[in-house]
Formats: C-alpha cells, sequence, structure tokens
C-alpha cells in the first residue's frame, strides 16, 4: 500500500465525472465507466482515486469498475478488505457478467469488481 504522497507523486488525484453504465448501455448506476482522454476525463496514465464510500453497490452490495487498462484505479477507505481474488462463474444484481473479473470485499458488505487490479489506499486523507 501507499501513502498519498506516493499516490500523487505517481500521476496525481484527479476529479472527474464517473460515467454510470454497462459496457452495452448507460442505465445502471452499479457499474463504471472510467474512460480516459476526453474533456473532462483522467489522461492516460494518471492515478484515479475513488473513495469507496462514494461507490453506489446495486442491490446485492456489489460494484463492477471498468477502466483502461493503462489508468490505474485506487479504491481510498478506511474499511478492511475482507476478501480478494479472481471471480469464479457470477453475474451481479445488475447484470454483469463479472467472472474472471478482480474482486475486493469490505468489511460493510459491499464487494468492487474490475477488469484490471485496484490499488486499496488505507488512508482516508486522500482526496
Amino acid at each position: 500500500m501507499s501513502s498519498s504522497g506516493d499516490q500523487r507523486e505517481a500521476g496525481g488525484d484527479l476529479d472527474f465525472p464517473l460515467e454510470p453504465g454497462t459496457p452495452e448501455t448507460s442505465a445502471s448506476a452499479e457499474v463504471l465507466i472510467l474512460n480516459p482522454g476526453g474533456p473532462g476525463n483522467p489522461a492516460i496514465g494518471e492515478t484515479v482515486l475513488i473513495e469507496l464510500e462514494d461507490l453506489l453497490p446495486d442491490a446485492s452490495g456489489e460494484v463492477v469498475l471498468f477502466a483502461a487498462d493503462d489508468l490505474p484505479v485506487n479504491i481510498v477507505t478506511d474499511l478492511p478488505v475482507t476478501d480478494a481474488g479472481i471471480a469464479e462463474t457470477h453475474v451481479t444484481a445488475a447484470g454483469v457478467d463479472v467472472t474472471g473479473l478482480h474482486f475486493y470485499s469490505f468489511e460493510s458488505g459491499l464487494t468492487v469488481y474490475s477488469p484490471t487490479d485496484v490499488m486499496i489506499v488505507a488512508d482516508s486523507g486522500v482526496s
């Protein structure tokens, strides 16, 4: 895990709009698509910091993050990770097949899925 100073030196923290939707549609708030390079979006190679409490889970307490491979995503929280790994066969309540994605379950019951590895930053002072 890195300190907040390391995160800012590695690429900076960013404020940008998150786009709700699945890769096919924009109908669900449980899926976030992070598109680098567009107006108001992060640049390729910059680090995205997301506060865990800002994520809106589906009815089963799950969120799916889609980001470009070269867009590092860090989740900021004081909550411990209770489980992590690669998801086996599973479809979220929002209808997203997360089979084979990275997952991180938190003490609050929230589980985050992502096609790329996500760094968990245990420092709520980072924003």
